[in-house]
């Protein structure tokens, strides 16, 4: 007697876990994503090895202002001095001369020593201060620069600018020189003293012509 032959089977033949590609859940698919990668729009700012008399970060041509702008700083320091110290000598004066406060001499000897040598580091710093300022026109930003100990570098974009003022104090009249100040949308502000009054009507039309640019694209 022979064996009944069962038919062959029709079941389909999957693949050996071993042998089978990972494979992940939606859910896992979906916690997947790509980090957003963001574009500078200026290259970076090397401020590593500044010195002190001069801010020159690489890759940016600074314009340095006049340097007669020190002689403006100067005679307005001077002035401003002679006020400082006289206010201070009121103690000395009231107390030994006309003796009607009664300070120790020491008290006020210590004011007056002090603000006068306040005055005096200050006056020695303006040529130093002036060498520290400077401006460059970029694409897209106006930087500003300035400062010694503490150095600052400010980036204006264009499209922010609101508006350009051109000022003249009666000692920069005098010297032939103008200051440029930027208002931004943010109430901030940037002044670039020191400058040529004709560089400083040039650089107020040039600002004005890419902000209303800058703003017409946004």
């Amino acid at each position: 007697m022979t064996e009944p032959q069962l038919p062959p089977s029709t079941e389909p033949a999957y693949p050996d876990s071993r042998d089978a590609a990972p494979w992940n859940s939606p859910c896992e698919a979906s916690l997947v994503t790509t980090p957003p990668t963001f574009a500078a729009t200026l290259p970076p700012l090397e401020l590593d090895g500044l010195k002190t008399a001069k801010i020159d970060p690489s890759g940016v041509d600074w314009k340095r202002v006049q340097p007669r702008y020190a002689k403006a700083r100067l005679i307005t320091g001077l002035i401003w001095a002679l006020i400082l110290v006289a206010l201070a000598a009121l103690p000395l004066i009231f107390t030994e001369i006309l003796h009607w406060w009664n300070w120790a001499p020491w008290v006020c000897w210590g004011i007056l020593g002090i603000v006068a040598a306040l005055e005096i580091w200050y006056l020695t710093i303006i040529q130093r201060q002036v060498r520290a300022l400077g401006y460059s026109e970029r694409q897209d930003h106006l930087l500003t620069c300035s400062g010694i100990m503490f150095h600052e570098v400010r980036a204006i974009p264009y499209g922010r600018i609101q508006y350009v003022d051109v000022k003249s104090g009666p000692i920069e009249s005098k010297l032939n020189l103008a200051s440029v100040e930027v208002k931004t949308a943010s109430s901030a502000s940037a002044t670039i003293p020191g400058l040529e009054k004709v560089d400083a009507q040039r650089l107020r039309e040039t600002l004005t012509e890419l902000s209303d640019a800058k703003m017409v694209g946004l």
